[in-house]
């Protein structure tokens, strides 16, 4: 069984961690697939570029994928449906044979679909045999806009050989954030938050880039107890989330977010926006906390509620995060990724 992975998601100098489960993914599949079996990536690394700079890096890339369309695959799995879809489209009509999985991921449904394309963008899905939205209401909107069948709920899986809990571990931070420092991760809710609140005895980690960082270097100086950590690998994620007692975010808008499951492998307990993509993973009161989308206050109060949580009841929610998607992890899915392939190719 030949097999291509096909993604815009993987990371890069710029953007480290953008896309890191894709690339775990794909390296955990060359482990658990048979002797008979290969996998390929075909990838493209996120840059920071103007809309004119994604115009040229997109047709780089469709240009660059021409020699796979000479080569033959029993599945290609895309992950991210817009725009590479439309490499998969063309390979299925070259090779019919061919099976085309799609892992979708967040925006690439709820902003890339909309009403004036969808029509478009069902005919090009129509070569899609199986999907896979990372979470369950992602996977609403894709039968709602593309009009596909789901074939499976599945997150993209933690590494759990390195996102696990480290008992004895110091606690430096109180609360930790991971992620893009843009609007849509509500760091700025979380920065007016902590305005708001006015405790500079909280210790906070922001770990991450993007076009919010001057506002936490000015919170830096007016006192703020503000670590901000970039171009973080991986190990230095998981051990900043090991050093911290809660993790923090805000989005507006998400797919099945992994770094909440990742912090959870950690042992932290998640301070979270109150959006249907979190609900699947919040269990308030048991493993975390929801804030309303966009309520600096209400998160003030919550971040002051759990920084004096007593003992025994933050013990408690950390057991609970610990056990809350041990089916998740890294290794779990990819064994369900590999029973699906032989599956699409036998039928």
């Amino acid at each position: 069984m030949e097999i291509l992975v096909i993604t815009n998601m993987y990371p890069s100098r710029e953007k480290s961690y953008a896309g890191i489960f894709v690339k775990n993914q794909y390296e955990e599949l060359k482990r658990v697939l048979d002797d008979e079996s290969s996998v390929e990536i075909f990838f493209m690394k996120r840059q920071f570029t103007s809309r004119l700079g994604s115009l040229f890096k997109y047709l780089k890339a469709f240009i660059s994928f021409i020699p796979y369309y000479f080569k033959k695959y029993d599945i290609i799995h895309l992950h991210f449906f817009f725009p590479l879809i439309y490499l998969a489209w063309f390979y299925k009509k070259l090779h019919p044979n061919c099976r085309v999985v799609v892992t979708f991921h967040g925006i690439d449904i709820t902003k890339k679909i909309n009403d004036k394309n969808k029509e478009h963008y069902q005919k090009i899905a129509k070569c899609i045999d199986f999907t896979i939205p990372v979470g369950s209401t992602l996977g609403k909107m894709v039968e709602e806009k593309l009009k596909l069948d789901i074939g499976v709920i599945l997150s993209v899986g933690v590494n759990n050989h390195i996102f696990k809990f480290i008992e004895s571990q110091k606690k430096y931070y109180d609360f930790i954030f991971v992620g893009s420092f843009i609007e849509r991760k509500g760091i700025d809710t979380i920065i007016e938050s902590i305005s708001i609140l006015s405790n500079k005895n909280i210790k906070y980690c922001f770990c991450g880039s993007g076009n919010y960082y001057a506002s936490l270097k000015r919170l830096q100086d007016q006192g703020f107890n503000i670590t901000i950590k970039q171009n973080q690998t991986q190990s230095e994620v998981s051990k900043l989330l090991n050093q911290s007692r809660f993790f923090l975010i805000m989005s507006r808008n998400e797919g099945f977010p992994t770094v909440t499951i990742e912090s959870m492998f950690c042992g932290l307990p998640a301070i979270t926006s109150d959006i249907p993509q979190f609900r699947e993973q919040i269990n308030t009161g048991v493993n975390g906390y929801m804030v309303p989308v966009n309520n600096a206050d209400e998160l003030s109060r919550t971040i002051s509620f759990a920084h004096k949580m007593p003992k025994d009841e933050y013990e408690t929610l950390v057991n609970n995060a610990l056990n809350s998607f041990n089916e998740l992890s890294l290794q779990n899915v990819c064994k369900k990724l590999v029973r699906i392939y032989k599956k699409l190719k036998q039928d």
